[in-house]
């Protein structure tokens, strides 16, 4: 009986503090900050053929060679303009680099890390890892 009072004295010292006037003000009345945009970047549709943002996945298969790392999916299709991000799934470093070398280049991408990009121009672009070359991929970018 007693480590039942103890308990519950101590889940009750833990329990958020509750408002005990009727004059505070509800916590869905607090105005966002500035710097809190209140419109949602990405309008939500409810139309069944929605898709997620095209993302592509930097995978390093477990208890693999690092010759079987790659880029998923290895070729990817999108819009010009079109917000494509690139995360790092992995436990080492990678990059996102265009084979041209002018086109994109992410810079290094840290375990856990992601890379964006929203390409303007059309095209098809062949891109690799600087620090693991055979990791290679394509970027398809439509009108």
């Amino acid at each position: 009986m007693r480590a039942l009072a103890s308990f519950i004295l101590l889940t009750a010292a833990c329990a958020p503090p509750r408002a005990s006037s009727p004059s505070a003000k509800p916590a869905s009345s607090v105005s966002p900050s500035p710097a809190v945009s209140a419109a949602p970047l990405i309008q939500p549709s409810t139309s069944p053929s929605a898709v997620a943002a095209p993302e592509v996945k930097i995978v390093e298969p477990p208890f693999r060679s690092p010759q079987e790392w790659n880029y998923a999916p290895g070729k990817l299709s999108v819009k010009a303009g079109t917000m494509v991000t690139w995360t790092n799934t992995g436990a080492v470093a990678h990059t996102v680099t265009a084979d041209d070398g002018t086109s994109f280049d992410s810079g290094t991408i840290d375990p856990k890390a992601i890379f964006t990009l929203a390409p303007a121009s059309t095209g098809t672009f062949v891109y690799h890892c600087t620090f693991h070359p055979w990791m290679k991929a394509t970027l398809v970018v439509l009108l």
